[in-house]
């Protein structure tokens, strides 16, 4: 049996599983990490947004754990990939190549729509000739939105905005007053005016992936990480999070998400951001999935046969 580790290198999180292989495209999770480095804290919004040596130190020895982890597993094949924080900053090209030195391992920086295609993968799969989805993926740093009908894309979508982002933005860290959430609408709507192109695949199966969504999914169903098809939201439960999580400290959340303290912090701006995209394109309802971007580069590299940028 074939092992493959898939590493993804994400603004607020590194995540690792290791899968084992069946045939071409059938992968059983038989190992996953989460960490939360944050690589990619205040990068947003400055002129010069650079990843500091501190930070890299840190990514590298997680990252070095995780690979470490990998090879006495067994793994055959061990696929590296980093999102926005390498895009973003000034020094990602230079980083990428210290850890390509440093670890031993190839690092590819994935374009946002090779990203979104990866997402897709995962979250929405092949689709049969005439179907249509719509995979959201909400990141720390930046927001994919792609539709795929039957092979071919239709529409995609790039935003920087996510979870760490805007929670850098709202100042939301702590409890947050419901009395700004109209000035938090207002400065997302540039973003919202962007996601006119999506409108007539609204009714297409919506799909939600990354650590926000998957993190609201756990708050209703605690076996979210164990159900391959995700868990269904309204849009409705989503804004009664958007409440709850507004009105709790930083304690409160951490007990709230047992399953990733972590994210207590960002969580209440990747809610906030996730309702009003579904509000901006009147979506009742979506599914989130625990499988993303790691699961989409293994399933490609069984497609291909390589893994590329």
């Amino acid at each position: 049996m074939k092992r493959i580790a898939g590493i993804d290198i994400g603004t607020n999180s590194v995540l690792y599983s290791l899968f084992d292989v069946r045939g071409q495209s059938i992968i059983d999770e038989s190992h996953f990490e989460r960490h939360s480095p944050r690589i990619g804290k205040r990068l947003a919004g400055r002129k010069k947004p650079l990843i500091t040596e501190a930070s890299y130190g840190g990514l590298k020895m997680i990252l070095a754990r995780c690979i470490r982890h990998a090879e006495t597993g067994g793994a055959d094949e061990i696929l590296v990939a980093a999102t926005n924080p390498l895009r973003l900053a000034q020094n990602g090209a230079r980083i990428r190549a210290r850890l390509e030195n440093d670890l031993g391992r190839r690092v590819v920086i994935l374009s946002p729509d090779r990203e979104a295609y990866l997402a897709f993968l995962a979250a929405a799969g092949p689709l049969q000739k005439g179907r249509a989805a719509l995979v959201i993926d909400l990141g720390g740093g930046s927001t994919e939105f792609v539709v795929y009908q039957g092979d071919k894309r239709r529409a995609f979508v790039s935003l920087p905005a996510g979870a760490v982002s805007l929670t850098e933005k709202f100042d939301s860290e702590m409890s947050v007053d419901p009395g700004d959430f109209p000035r938090f609408e207002k400065m997302l709507a540039p973003y919202g005016r962007k996601l006119k192109n999506l409108r007539p695949y609204v009714q297409a199966p919506v799909k939600l992936v990354g650590g926000t969504s998957t993190a609201l999914a756990y708050l209703k169903d605690r076996d979210v990480f164990h159900k391959r098809r995700g868990v269904a939201m309204t849009r409705a439960e989503i804004e009664r999070y958007v409440y709850l999580l507004s009105s709790l400290g930083l304690n409160c959340r951490r007990q709230l998400l047992t399953a990733d303290k972590k994210r207590a912090e960002i969580i209440f701006a990747g809610a906030f951001w996730l309702h009003y995209v579904l509000k901006v394109l009147d979506i009742e309802k979506a599914v989130a999935t625990p499988w993303g971007l790691r699961h989409g580069m293994v399933l490609d590299y069984l497609k291909q046969g390589t893994f590329t940028a």
